[in-house]
């Protein structure tokens, strides 16, 4: 039997979980603020809720994704929020970036009110949600985590249990951005220096992309990189907070992160030229500036 489902945010990301979910059979209710948010599900069974807390209203798991942990936090615990109208015994998974210690304490206050919390960040962008190409991590109970991963499997390739500490999916994801966000710098520096030196883009990014240095970043991103297209797949604004997110984490566990903090940087640069909807690929741009190609 599938389980009832409440999604509260229905953006890029929500929307595609709260789509697979329908068509996997699932029931569910979704609710936005935003009332274009729900064109998208003409000719679907949504239930189209009127608050978190009737979206939560008889669901078995509710998933949050929404843009920071502050608009987490309100969609949860304030008026009308998920926690007025869950069921005890049912899940929350917040599909968030969020920082690690955010999800500790939401953790605690669910467990109060008698609901599971997990922490279920995904890897990957807008456009890899819409086809399912994502990786769910999660943390928290064991019995939490198998009552929602059916649902956890309808809208991603992959679902990954971390453990069972609130806040270690959370953790993991800040290093999977961690990473991607420096290939991606690795990768528009690479390609800077070739272009300057004169190489064939279409050679260079061949070559990248056969060998050694290849990388996800690369493949999806290069010849977009390349011809100079930065569609916001994942926008600056999103990685900016992302970032911040990292360096918070990093220092409360005093663990050096220098190359992020130097990107901070450099995307700051952007958003302060008004590119702040630009895919973060668009550090490319920072690069070519520096080196004064045009």
């Amino acid at each position: 039997m599938s389980i009832k489902v409440g999604v509260v945010g229905l953006g890029v990301m929500g929307g595609a979980f709260a789509g697979h979910l329908l068509d996997a059979g699932f029931e569910v209710a979704g609710y936005d603020p935003v009332e274009a948010m729900y064109g998208k599900f003409k000719g679907k069974k949504l239930r189209r809720a009127a608050s978190p807390a009737d979206a939560a209203k008889g669901a078995d798991l509710v998933m949050t994704s929404l843009p920071n942990y502050r608009y987490v936090e309100q969609a949860v615990t304030g008026p009308s929020g998920v926690l007025e109208g869950i069921p005890k015994g049912a899940v929350i998974a917040d599909m968030s970036t969020v920082p690690p210690k955010f999800a500790q304490t939401m953790g605690e206050t669910a467990k109060g009110k008698g609901i599971s919390w997990l922490d279920c960040p995904v890897s990957g962008v807008g456009k890899q949600a819409a086809v399912k190409d994502l990786v769910v991590m999660a943390s928290g109970a064991r019995a939490a985590f198998e009552k929602a991963k059916p649902a956890f499997d309808a809208i991603g390739k992959k679902t990954t249990y971390v453990g069972e500490r609130n806040g270690m999916a959370a953790q993991l994801k800040l290093v999977v951005n961690l990473v991607l966000f420096v290939n991606m710098a690795g990768a528009a520096e690479g390609l800077t220096l070739g272009l300057k030196a004169g190489l064939p883009p279409d050679i260079m990014l061949d070559t990248l992309c056969a060998g050694a240095a290849a990388s996800n970043v690369l493949q999806v991103r290069g010849k977009d990189m390349l011809a100079g297209h930065f569609p916001p797949s994942g926008p600056i604004s999103v990685l900016m907070k992302d970032i911040d997110c990292i360096i918070g984490s990093a220092k409360d566990i005093s663990s050096p992160t220098p190359l992020i903090g130097l990107l901070e940087h450099l995307y700051m640069s952007q958003r302060s030229k008004g590119r702040e909807m630009e895919d973060g690929s668009s550090i490319f741009r920072v690069y070519k500036e520096l080196a004064n190609i045009s």
